[in-house]
């Protein structure tokens, strides 16, 4: 296993390839600016910013994945506000839980009477506070 969100098992095997790719981590803090008259504003730390991480998922049927059925799961969290970890390699991403904030999917490959075989999809994380 390479890592799980929520009901989403990233993992690599003979049976099944479920992974991502192009993974990005944004960490911020945020910072608050005071002016003061005849002189350069004075910058103050008000503490973390949130954390957003975006990566690409190729879900394919000759990799033991059903595609729609991923698809749809990632739908119903961004359109229930699910909330969950995130999961690399043993280790929780960051200190606190995540939402898919936004997703874009693209239908590769579909084969007679609707099947879809293959597709990609872009996610979006928000950290969760």
């Amino acid at each position: 296993m390479i890592g799980k969100y929520g009901n989403i098992i990233f993992e690599t095997s003979d049976r099944r390839i479920l992974s991502f790719q192009n993974f990005s981590q944004n960490v911020s803090g945020r910072w608050g600016n005071h002016s003061i008259i005849g002189k350069r504003e004075k910058m103050e730390f008000n503490g973390p910013g949130k954390r957003k991480i975006t990566f690409k998922m190729d879900f394919r049927a000759i990799y033991g994945v059903r595609p729609r059925e991923m698809l749809e799961k990632l739908e119903t969290m961004v359109e229930k506000g699910e909330v969950d970890y995130l999961v690399v390699g043993g280790r929780a991403v960051g200190e606190n839980r995540f939402a898919v904030t936004s997703m874009s999917e693209a239908w590769n490959t579909v084969y007679s009477g609707g099947e879809l075989a293959s597709a990609t999809v872009s996610v979006t994380l928000e950290e969760y506070t």
